[in-house]
């Protein structure tokens, strides 16, 4: 389908290619907000309600994108309608998972969060396994199995007793169902077709799974706490619609065109250190040796897969980190 706005900003904006250089610049930065967002909700988790932070953050971006893309909803109509459940399943589990993550961490450490949240990776090859039965090699298994290894010594702080008396941290688990709302997700997002756009199936994404969203802000404002519009709010909030929501995932998409999904994918390993230092600095959490042996699991797992996917010609997608 010709694009009769050739010379449009979004036109541009779709075909933009950083140089190398750039491209690295912008995926640590782009790392750094997923990793910087953890911190900032786990700091004021008491004071900003989950879902109503979601909810104002994701429409925020929905408005930022409204201005690029409104011409295109029109012209590409039979194309949405035509793909319309995709995009709403696609919008509850990027919304949804990401309000699930935020929501975990009114229970669990950013720390912990963010160290578990490093096996996203990995654990994309399980759904895609369920999906579309993309054969899991040895290796690639092996790598399965270390990453959960990992995953359960930092939910059961290297007390593998909590198994029996199934003591977890209920923030930890959320952050593991979060992980796979999200590995779901990028198993799935290839299905839309590219005519769609990049940021036009973004927008459809965060406005399905915003509405979504809207039944769960609801019912916490109604019988738990309402989001309340202070200096603070706004500022958590506007900081998660614009620089992570919208800006973090442009970056990262820029980036990947520029260097390749390969070179890129590898620098997610980034997002569990910055947030780990930001922790300590800024939250005075602290690091445990359960930590350093979980996430030593997770890191020898995601190199296993990380190296048998490259024989592949899958396309990583975004990290759907918040």
């Amino acid at each position: 389908m010709p694009n009769p706005i050739k010379n449009s900003f979004l036109t541009k904006l779709e075909a933009f290619h950083p140089s190398d250089g750039l491209a690295y610049l912008f995926i640590w930065i782009a790392t750094f907000l997923w990793a910087l967002s953890t911190v900032v909700v786990r700091g004021h988790h008491e004071e900003i309600p989950p879902f109503g932070l979601s909810f104002w953050r994701w429409l925020l971006a929905i408005l930022i994108f409204l201005p690029l893309v409104w011409r295109e909803l029109f012209l590409k109509t039979a194309i949405i309608k035509a793909h319309f459940k995709l995009i709403w399943v696609l919008g509850i589990l990027q919304v949804g998972s990401s309000a699930l993550f935020l929501f975990s961490l009114s229970f669990t450490t950013a720390i912990n969060a963010s160290l578990i949240n490093a096996a996203q990776p990995v654990l994309t090859v399980i759904p895609a396994w369920l999906l579309t039965r993309e054969k899991i090699n040895f290796a690639q298994g092996v790598g399965i199995l270390l990453a959960l290894a990992g995953v359960t010594i930092m939910i059961t702080r290297g007390d593998l007793q909590v198994l029996t008396t199934l003591g977890f941290n209920i923030g930890d688990l959320f952050v593991v169902l979060a992980i796979l709302g999200w590995s779901f997700y990028a198993t799935i997002l290839h299905r839309l077709p590219k005519e769609l756009g990049l940021t036009t199936s973004l927008f459809l994404i965060y406005l399905m799974g915003t509405i979504s969203l809207l039944p769960f802000y609801v019912i916490e404002s109604v019988y738990f706490r309402t989001f309340t519009p202070t200096g603070l709010s706004i500022s958590v909030m506007t900081f998660l619609g614009i620089a992570v929501s919208a800006g973090a995932v442009s970056l990262w998409t820029a980036s990947v065109r520029s260097i390749g999904p390969n070179r890129a994918a590898i620098f997610t390993n980034l997002i569990p250190v910055f947030a780990v230092v930001l922790a300590i600095i800024f939250l005075g959490e602290r690091l445990f040796p359960f930590h350093l042996s979980g996430a030593a699991f997770v890191v020898v797992g995601m190199m296993l897969v990380i190296k048998m996917a490259r024989k592949k010609t899958a396309v990583p997608q975004a990290p759907g980190t918040e």
